[in-house]
């Protein structure tokens, strides 16, 4: 299997679903200090959950392929019920080269797969491990 390294000085995170799991996530990922709200971003057209995001300095971006194209790490924060379909919109722009992440509550990684198994770097994180992550930093 070939590696492809994201470079942790540079890459940058992007979140498909401004809801508040993605906001909690980014929040605690700035607060951590592991990355400048600079280097995150997301989509939403609910003023409301925009405004959220940029009150710490995240961008927001007009649509979630811009989300993709300017991330190297996306996090999938969607209800369960929709995250296949997203995944599905978005595959044309998804690569080996980008770590997608899904933190949508009961579903798998088989759950994601969209016509055939992965050509892409796809994990799947329970809230758990990352409220830990982010508590030990």
């Amino acid at each position: 299997m070939e590696a492809f390294p994201i470079p942790s000085d540079t890459y940058k995170l992007g979140f498909i679903g401004a809801g508040k799991m993605a906001e909690s996530i980014a929040r605690g990922v700035v607060g951590s200090g592991l990355l400048p709200p600079s280097r995150i971003c997301t989509s939403h057209s609910n003023p409301i959950r925009v405004g959220a995001f940029e009150s710490f300095g995240e961008t927001v971006l007009p649509r979630n392929d811009d989300v993709v194209e300017d991330s190297d790490v996306v996090i999938f924060s969607v209800k369960p019920q929709v995250v296949k379909k997203v995944v599905s919109q978005l595959k044309p722009l998804l690569s080996k080269k980008k770590l997608l992440v899904s933190v949508a509550a009961g579903t798998k990684l088989k759950d994601l797969e969209v016509d055939r198994p992965f050509e892409f770097r796809f994990s799947k994180l329970s809230v758990g491990v990352i409220i830990n992550y982010l508590q030990e930093e």
